[in-house]
């Protein structure tokens, strides 16, 4: 049964949008897949804040090329489906790589990051990557450690500054008691 024109628009002003709205695009082969794995599939995916679609192979190169992504049409062959990652790409290639070994159906092709193609093994390296929030974590640990090492040093110094005062503040009361 033939898409109507309205119909092809309307998808592909959808994928522009997600295309737009994602930080990372990762495309997959899912056929043979029945509907309660591809449920499953949309429901974890959606747990990474991200969407998972089933999509028209032409209109979805389509969108790729009007949003200036070079992405190989050999990839978009057969029952392909696109996980939209909207926050963290590295959550949801893990998801989608953990889904992978788990389901044989689905596999993944390659995707998009930062407006350029990745393959396979990029996908899973991103995928092996710590989450969004321990990276931050690490940043901000890096940059605190040097401030808290120079007030560890300063608290120190003064500490031995107050400790070298009472000693002389000890020493010299006795010498006032006998005079």
């Amino acid at each position: 049964m033939a898409i109507t024109r309205e119909k092809k628009e309307a998808m592909l002003a959808q994928y522009a949008d997600l295309i737009s709205r994602s930080q990372a695009l990762i495309i997959t082969r899912y056929g043979g897949l029945n509907m309660p794995q591809m449920d499953k599939v949309r429901s974890q995916v959606r747990a990474a804040q991200a969407e998972f679609h089933v999509t028209k192979n032409t209109l979805a190169l389509r969108a790729f090329k009007s949003a200036g992504y070079a992405v190989p049409e050999e990839w978009m062959t057969g029952q392909t489906a696109i996980s939209f990652c909207f926050k963290d790409p590295a959550a949801t290639a893990k998801t989608i790589t953990e889904l992978c070994k788990e389901l044989e159906k689905l596999q993944i092709v390659g995707g998009v990051l930062n407006g350029k193609p990745i393959d396979k093994a990029q996908v899973e390296a991103l995928a092996n990557m710590p989450p969004l929030e321990t990276i931050r974590a690490q940043i901000i640990g890096a940059l605190s450690a040097p401030a808290a090492n120079l007030l560890g040093v300063l608290n120190a110094a003064l500490s031995g500054v107050i400790y070298a005062l009472q000693a002389r503040v000890d020493k010299e009361k006795p010498a006032e008691a006998s005079a």
